[in-house]
C-alpha cells in the first residue's frame, strides 16, 4: 500500500482593504489598525475586530479609525465589550462624521483623537418593533429603561446631566473637533475622580 499523495493548496492572497472592517496588524511596531468607516451593520461583521481586540496583549496599541453615521446598537455594544476587555491601549481616531452608535464606541476607548472638520452627533436610539401588542409593549418598556441607563453610563462626564436628559427627550447634539477634545478631557477627569474603571 502506498502513501496517499500530499496535495499542496496554494495560499490565496487576500486584500485586507476589500473587507468591510479592514484590520492590519504590524508585529514590528506592535500596532493594530482597524477601520469602522461605514454604517454599523450586523454583529458578525465585527467578529475579527472583536477577536483581535480581546486577544491583543498590553504591549499593543490598537488604532480604531472611526467615520460612521452609526447603525445597529447590538453591534456597537459587542465592539464596546471587546474594547473594555482588551489589554491593549485602544485609541479612537475620529474623522468625517461620527454619529449615534459610533460615538458610543469611541467613548470607551483609552484615548480619543478628533481630526479637523469632525462632525460628532449624539442622539437617542431609533428603531422599530413588531409582534403582538403585549409583546411590543413589554419590549419597548425594557428597551427604554435599558438603553437610557446605558446611554447615561456612556455619556457621563462627556455630557452634562441636563444634556443627557435633553438627548433622551429627543434633542440631537452636534459638535466639532475642538469641543469633542475638550469634552473628552472632561470625561477622562470624571472617570478618574469617580473611580470609574470601564474594565
Amino acid at each position: 500500500m502506498t502513501d496517499a499523495p500530499v496535495i499542496q493548496l496554494k495560499k490565496q492572497p487576500t486584500r485586507v482593504w476589500d473587507l468591510d472592517v479592514p484590520v492590519v496588524i504590524d508585529e514590528t511596531s506592535k500596532t493594530i489598525t482597524a477601520y469602522i468607516t461605514n454604517k454599523i451593520e450586523e454583529p458578525y461583521t465585527y467578529n475579527e475586530l472583536c477577536y483581535v481586540l480581546e486577544s491583543a496583549t498590553e504591549n499593543y496599541t490598537v488604532c480604531l479609525h472611526i467615520n460612521t453615521p452609526g447603525g445597529i446598537l447590538d453591534s456597537a455594544f459587542m465592539i464596546v465589550n471587546s474594547i473594555v476587555k482588551s489589554k491593549a491601549h485602544v485609541v479612537a481616531k475620529l474623522s468625517g462624521t461620527v454619529a449615534s452608535a459610533g460615538t458610543i464606541i469611541c467613548l470607551v476607548c483609552d484615548d480619543v483623537i478628533a481630526s479637523e472638520h469632525l462632525s460628532f452627533m449624539i442622539h437617542n436610539y431609533s428603531g422599530g418593533m413588531s409582534g403582538k401588542g403585549h409583546e411590543v409593549k413589554a419590549r419597548q418598556r425594557f428597551t427604554d429603561v435599558h438603553l437610557n441607563t446605558a446611554f447615561a453610563s456612556f455619556y457621563s462626564g462627556f455630557l452634562t446631566n441636563e444634556e443627557i436628559d435633553n438627548v433622551i427627550d429627543g434633542v440631537d447634539l452636534w459638535m466639532g473637533a475642538e469641543e469633542v477634545s475638550e469634552r473628552w478631557k472632561r470625561r477622562v477627569s470624571y472617570l478618574h475622580s469617580n473611580n470609574v474603571n470601564l474594565t
